[in-house]
């Protein structure tokens, strides 16, 4: 829904009384804020590129960004659909039209976006979760924060192989889950029915049984609806259909990213728990307990970073989209 000028007035009388950006923010009119922060800049900033973000994934892709320029002004939006607020906004404004302006966005459980103007990034996968978890990236993270070299500690191998087998088991318990939000999501997005389902970054305890010897799945679609009891009734043949679907699909990428991230940070936990309990030399580079935004920060040079994100970053610095 797009916000209306009377919103942009409202809020032009609250930055009048002095509170900062970070204190509007949390107001419910954050597309508003992240809008009128960037007509306030513009003016100072006449030359820099304007990058709106959802909530916590600035540390993903200011890296990138500053790759191709160091003239960038960041600001966040929320979710994905703050993000497509705040787009909204500024595209009806003439005015702004010779700005360079940039926005991001996950894809989640939507379909994809159709062409924009100006263009908007869409994430190839579910989230930026899901570029953090691959193989390769665990094998830098092996090497450069466990300090474990491929070429000269067996524990590297080890703990590699531990990792791809407790992943694909993972996926395989959560499966059913995945299967059953994203038909959630198709319910909102076609039918206009709220999912009734708030879902954190952990995936939910007690849904499967996670060693670092197996992972095991522990529910069935009637403990989901116990769990979650204000959610839509999914049709149990979309059910199905879905489920097929997600069988054959790259799971690492189309599998709510969060919940991802979720299942590496606790292989980790495993990992060192179980290198103390065999007295292995396992080091962990960073103290201290790891949430899923500290992850980004702590793991973003490490993540994947897909062809069509540099292509898109390099148009709108060039002003060619």
């Amino acid at each position: 829904m797009l916000l209306d000028l009377t919103n942009i007035i409202h809020f032009q009388r609250i930055y009048s009384m002095g509170l900062s950006v970070e204190e509007l923010r949390e107001s419910r009119m954050r597309s508003v804020v992240a809008y009128a922060e960037f007509v306030d800049s513009t003016g100072k900033l006449p030359n820099h590129l304007f990058c709106f973000f959802e909530g916590k994934d600035n540390p993903y892709y200011v890296p990138r960004i500053k790759k191709y320029t160091e003239d960038f002004h960041p600001i966040k939006c929320g979710g994905r659909s703050k993000v497509l607020e705040v787009h909204n906004l500024i595209k009806n404004q003439e005015v702004y039209n010779n700005n360079k302006k940039a926005f991001f966005v996950d894809r989640d459980f939507n379909e994809i976006l159709s062409v924009q103007d100006p263009i908007v990034y869409e994430t190839p996968c579910y989230s930026i979760e899901n570029l953090f978890v691959s193989e390769t990236v665990f094998k830098q993270i092996l090497s450069n924060e466990f300090h474990l070299s491929e070429t000269t500690n067996q524990l590297h191998e080890k703990y590699l192989n531990l990792y791809k087998n407790r992943q694909e088991e993972f996926h395989d318990a959560v499966l059913l889950f995945n299967a059953w939000y994203a038909c959630l999501i198709w319910i909102r997005n076609n039918k206009g029915k709220e999912t009734g389902v708030k879902l954190d970054n952990k995936f939910p305890k007690g849904l499967i049984n996670m060693s670092i010897e197996q992972i095991l799945q522990n529910y069935t679609l009637e403990d989901l609806k116990s769990i979650f009891p204000d959610a839509t009734e999914v049709a149990l043949d979309s059910l199905n259909l879905k489920v097929e679907e997600f069988k054959n699909c790259n799971k690492l990428k189309c599998f709510r990213g969060k919940y991802e991230m979720d299942f590496l940070l606790k292989f980790i936990d495993l990992m060192i728990s179980e290198g103390k309990k065999n007295n292995e030399q396992i080091k962990f580079s960073f103290g201290g307990a790891l949430n899923n935004e500290r992850a980004i920060s702590v793991f973003t040079h490490y993540a994947e970073t897909p062809d069509c994100l540099d292509v898109y970053i390099n148009k709108v610095i060039n002003e060619i989209v």
